[in-house]
């Protein structure tokens, strides 16, 4: 299989120009940054057994982010169960209330306000930060995580993401501005440093960080100019999973218009992908245009919040992204419209909010889709309108109960409720207690009172609410907060190696006698029996330094070859090390590091 490297661009999207951008960053001679894509479950055995370095394991792709020796990389990119290698480069970044705030009011955010202000739906800035003591902020504040400085304290020290903050979700507090949606919850996923500057790595680490956290909606005002599988797969899993994405078109759009220049990660076809409009209704001259469009929103001289709990206008495509942001935020919290309600669970999804916010878009440009507007202005208060006719919710679920089945099934049953109008319940599944229900952890609609949950971790507490819907989509208060146990898994069948077999050949070039030995290991279970299909990794010691791995066959064996080297004194020896045997469902008995040797 060839695999190939690619390069990225992570830059923001700040200004209506872009800037050269700067050359990469020198990595340590020794190593360099890369993200391995397996076929299969991520081996972090593998990346040490090269001497590699870890800075990600991923769960939500199968890679990891790492640093290799360039040796370690070419090796890599000729073993099968690799199913792509791309470099993690670093560049640089290039550089009264509603009427303060145009965007918002142009879209119909003032309107929504009145009986919708997005509250408690879960927002993630995946930028530079947040100034969280912003007091235009600093109530819809609600945690984060710092993937630049590697802690819990994602504070802005460059602006842009308190910026784009402000746009979704700036306070109602008769100060300063006021966001799309002033009552969602924002929080912050610092990937880009104080100048801009941030890896392809860290972003998926971001939208990793969203999906196990339970947002909602990501927010990213940056891009690259390049494809990343790794980033792709990331953004698709996260929009799998439930989460409305929403990214900057870029500002590489032409004077005229033309050219399809929409950039990464919004080009992806899980990803709303944003350009920005002025106050006349106008593409802006440098908003990227192209067949990926999908929205338009206010992006010109768009006022908002800034680190240091300060104001600044700033005009780009990444002004235009969170007004969208803010806008499914709005949805999200409203009552679904049964029109949308395709799979009938009584709330909205991600598939179901896109398509909302096409259908409510208002027109621009040609009619219909166009590479410039895409299906139009995002309008907040058609996408979100106000709630009519029955507005009473049902009663709050009672009597819930969480029994243990299995290892990996809990049936949690509950109090039937007695309205009436009753349409069906939601069955919200967290592994973190005191969780707020959401679109991202609800896991069923059943219409009865009672729910299997299957397919669940051996030897994990799962916490569960419950709540009740009616007829027209009120939805009542979550039960309270109950827990469950999944018994332990059961033992899984055990395989060891059982001998290393080796040899050596040689070979005469000119004066040269170059030699080589093979290491023959056997991998056998506790009864004896051959186990194929298990992937040795090992290593080479003495006469050369090199690292191995392969599959066992049929035989239980597999047959690993050393680097040759030039014919050395006699009683030079070499020696094979197994590192790790991996095969799914079958664990390693690695108590004795198995070896053998052969002198020459």
């Amino acid at each position: 299989m060839r695999k190939e490297i690619t390069s990225f661009v992570m830059v923001f999207l700040i200004l209506t120009s872009l800037l050269a951008v700067s050359g990469v960053a020198a990595q340590p001679s020794e190593k360099v940054a890369v993200i391995l894509g397996f076929k299969n479950k991520p081996d972090a055995g593998l990346i040490r057994a090269h001497g590699g370095e870890i800075k990600y394991v991923y769960h939500i792709i199968q890679a990891i982010a790492c640093s290799l020796p360039q040796k370690a990389i070419d090796a890599l990119e000729k073993n099968p169960v690799i199913a792509y290698i791309e470099k993690d480069y670093e560049v640089y970044a290039i550089d009264a209330e509603l009427d303060n705030s145009w965007g918002v009011k142009r879209i119909g955010g003032g309107i929504v306000h009145e009986y919708n202000k997005g509250t408690g739906v879960k927002v993630a800035i995946i930028d530079t930060g947040i100034d969280y003591n912003h007091p235009d902020l600093d109530a819809n504040y609600k945690g984060g995580i710092d993937y630049v400085n590697r802690d819990s304290d994602p504070m802005d020290d460059n602006g842009h993401g308190t910026h784009c903050a402000g746009i979704v979700a700036a306070e109602d507090n008769e100060i300063g501005v006021i966001g799309v949606a002033p009552e969602a919850w924002l929080y912050a996923v610092k990937v880009l440093d104080a100048k801009g500057s941030g890896y392809v790595s860290d972003v998926v680490a971001g939208i990793q960080w969203s999906i196990d956290n339970g947002m909602q909606v990501i927010s990213m005002s940056l891009g690259s100019s390049s494809d990343s599988i790794s980033l792709r797969d990331a953004c698709d899993n996260a929009y799998y999973r439930g989460i409305v994405l929403v990214a900057a078109a870029g500002n590489s759009g032409k004077l005229g218009g033309g050219g399809d220049n929409v950039l990464y990660p919004a080009r992806y076809s899980s990803v709303i992908a944003v350009g920005a409009t002025d106050k006349s209704d106008k593409r802006a001259s440098w908003s990227s245009t192209g067949s990926a469009l999908e929205l338009a929103a206010p992006g010109v001289s768009i006022y908002s919040t800034y680190m240091g709990g300060a104001y600044a206008t700033l005009s780009g495509t990444s002004m235009a992204c969170p007004h969208v942001a803010g806008t499914a935020t709005l949805v999200f919290a409203s009552s679904i419209d049964s029109t949308y309600d395709l799979n009938k669970n009584g709330s909205w999804d991600a598939s179901e909010v896109r398509e909302r916010l096409r259908d409510t878009a208002d027109d621009l440009g040609a009619a219909g889709w166009d590479s410039w507007y895409g299906y139009g202005l995002v309008d907040a208060d058609e996408a979100a309108p106000a709630p009519s006719g029955d507005t009473t919710p049902p009663a709050q679920v009672t009597g819930v109960t969480v029994t243990t089945v299995s290892s990996s099934q809990l049936d949690v049953s509950w109090t039937a409720n007695v309205e009436l109008d009753l349409n069906h319940y939601k069955v919200y599944r967290s592994t973190l207690s005191v969780f707020t229900p959401s679109a991202t952890n609800l896991i069923a609609s059943p219409a009865t009172d009672s729910y299997s949950d299957t397919g669940l971790t051996a030897s994990t507490t799962y916490y569960y609410m419950v709540s009740a819907v009616d007829k027209a989509g009120n939805e009542g208060e979550p039960s309270s907060e109950v827990s469950g146990t999944t018994n332990g898994a059961p033992a899984l069948p055990i395989m060891w190696v059982t001998s290393i077999t080796m040899s050596k050949d040689s070979r005469i070039a000119g004066r040269n006698t170059f030699v080589w030995a093979t290491a023959k290991v056997t991998i056998l279970d506790t009864n004896g029996d051959a186990v194929a299909g298990a992937t040795v990794y090992g290593h080479w010691e003495i006469a050369t330094t090199d690292s191995d791995s392969g599959i066992t066959g049929v035989s239980g064996q597999v047959s690993l070859q050393s680097d040759s080297v030039k014919k050395q004194p006699s009683g030079t020896t070499f020696v094979f090390v197994v590192d790790d045997v991996v095969l799914s469902g079958w664990t390693y008995d690695s108590s004795a590091k198995p070896s053998g040797s052969i002198e020459i």
